[in-house]
């Protein structure tokens, strides 16, 4: 349980409305589409003073615990931040870090390196990137079993120091990362490394994205770092991963649906104010029926998101966790390319343009939509969660990931 969870509900939706009209804002007057546009393709992607902003809006904190000089909010406050910066197409990677990477080291425990990483996160000072995937594709992330695989990566442990070996792919933010959360095989089990970035920066390969953003790709040849640099390992690294990236997915999703609404919109905009034969092409019957079937894509999803939010505040664990992020990231990828491959054709020529603001939102969801995995690689993952529970949870009358 959270801070945010303890309050009344109706203190909740207060707090929750306040924080969306502050963020969107905020957002809307420091965080232009321009600002995006101009950072394509130029590293690391995003603007590190922008990050001090959200740092001094507290919000690199919000899901940091009080003891790591953060805010106890629940993902459900989170969210709020996410949707407004992504509704901008803000570049900054917020998922990634304070998400992903700050909800990791929050899981680990009483590691003082990891309380130390998780207080530099909370205040703006560090960005954090997980360095776990291991295959060009994604598919084998995760095992038979729906649970995320082993790394081929492997740690191997002295008394006095850690040597790493492998390699890992799709790293983000690949570019201005200050260090990366390696997972490794160990004789211990599942191992969380920290790696600073200049252990490896000769072994680090910058790839960019079709958003202009940046991965990274690490090569790591008998790394060789203190012993004090693991996280955890064991069960409790196990834990720790599978529910940082749960909720990964879960934020993903909220990045995902606000591009769909911002294309939706500005389809919608565009049937109103383009004219053909003296009258708004809105007015056909057959684009109004593809619009429809847009907002149903977008209701579906948000409904789905709502409710996963609302179940990870409350303590969600294990295989229903697994099952409901899967569905959720399945969803709105899904409903994200249908509604950016709906708009361009209703936009016609000039949605292809790279001038037009609908590009930006389309090769983000492109760029997001793959990362974790894409909507077929979660739906085999839900497939095989509900064949191979491991604590007995189950899809019960939620539905697919469909």
């Amino acid at each position: 349980m959270t801070a945010a969870t303890l309050a009344s509900p109706a203190d909740r939706v207060e707090e929750r409305a306040l924080l969306r009209a502050s963020a969107s804002a905020f957002v809307g007057k420091e965080s232009p589409a321009s600002r995006s546009r101009a950072l394509r393709g130029k590293a690391p992607g995003f603007d590190l003073r922008f990050w001090a902003a959200l740092a001094q809006q507290g919000w690199t904190g919000l899901l940091a615990p009080e003891s790591a000089g953060g805010y106890g909010q629940g993902l459900t406050e989170m969210a709020e931040v996410v949707s407004a910066l992504s509704a901008q197409a803000a570049p900054e990677p917020v998922t990634p870090v304070i998400v992903f990477a700050g909800r990791l080291l929050a899981g680990c425990g009483d590691c003082a390196m990891a309380l130390q990483l998780l207080e530099q996160t909370a205040s703006g000072q560090l960005l954090p990137a997980v360095a776990w995937q291991e295959d060009a594709a994604g598919a084998t992330s995760f095992d038979h079993q729906g649970h995320p695989a082993e790394p081929a990566t492997v740690c191997a442990r002295s008394a006095s120091a850690l040597q790493l070996s492998g390699r890992k792919l799709h790293v983000r933010p690949g570019a201005g990362a200050s260090g990366y959360i390696v997972t490794a095989s160990s004789s211990e089990g599942l191992a969380l490394v920290w790696l600073p970035a200049e252990a490896v920066r000769s072994g680090s390969e910058l790839q960019r994205q079709a958003d202009g953003s940046f991965a990274a790709r690490l090569e790591l040849d008998n790394v060789v770092l203190p012993a004090s640099h693991l996280l955890a390992s064991g069960e409790r690294a196990r834990a720790a991963f599978a529910a940082a990236c749960d909720e990964a997915l879960v934020m993903a999703g909220v990045e995902l649906l606000a591009c769909a609404r911002r294309m939706l919109d500005m389809s919608l905009d565009y049937l109103r104010t383009r004219k053909q034969f003296g009258k708004p092409i809105g007015s056909y019957q057959a684009l109004q029926h593809r619009a429809v079937d847009l907002l149903v894509q977008r209701e579906l999803s948000s409904a789905l998101l709502e409710h996963a939010l609302a179940e990870l505040d409350r303590g969600i664990t294990g295989d229903e966790r697994a099952q409901l992020a899967a569905r959720v990231k399945a969803r709105c990828s899904e409903a994200a390319l249908t509604v950016g491959r709906e708009a361009v054709q209703m936009h016609g020529a000039i949605g292809v343009t790279d001038e037009h603001d609908l590009g930006l939102y389309l090769q983000r969801a492109l760029v997001l939509s793959a990362w974790l995995g894409n909507a077929a690689q979660q739906r085999r993952r839900y497939a095989a969660l509900t064949r191979h529970p491991r604590d007995g949870g189950s899809a019960g009358a939620e539905g697919t990931a469909r």
